[in-house]
């Protein structure tokens, strides 16, 4: 094999590892946690807590700001996989956003009848600050 085809398969192979790398840590940066049944209440037992609820064949309209969230812990339930969640929690359209403080709903966010959520990151953000400070007061 000529070095020049050598030096070239070598490129290919570090430019491939680069790419796979860079794939797999944008993997886990962009991770979303979803709650499941079995979890839920421990999910959303203590602290604040931010949960979308959404449906999987809904994602074009999925809450794209959740991992920009400050203190607070993020989930995801699809309710096609978690109805009983759905109907325990009262979702009737999705997304909706619910913030829990210690296992209990402090503030909801529907969407509108075109099946979007209005709310912005800042108004989310917002909701989640005031419970904050409320809590030393």
């Amino acid at each position: 094999m000529s070095k020049k085809i050598l030096d070239e398969v070598k490129f290919i192979a570090l430019l491939m590892g680069v790419i796979f790398g860079l794939s797999a840590l944008l993997s886990v940066i962009t991770a979303q946690e979803y709650i499941t049944s079995d979890n839920f209440h421990s999910k959303t037992a203590k602290g604040i807590t931010v949960v979308e609820f959404y449906a999987s064949w809904n994602g074009a309209n999925a809450v794209d700001y959740l991992e920009e969230l400050k203190s607070c812990n993020v989930y995801r339930v699809d309710i096609v996989k978690h109805s009983g969640i759905q109907k325990e929690n009262k979702v009737t359209s999705i997304p909706t956003i619910i913030i829990y403080s210690n296992g209990v709903e402090e503030i909801r966010f529907n969407p509108n009848i075109m099946m979007h959520l209005d709310a912005t990151r800042k108004e989310v953000q917002s909701a989640i600050d005031e419970i904050v400070f409320n809590k030393f007061q």
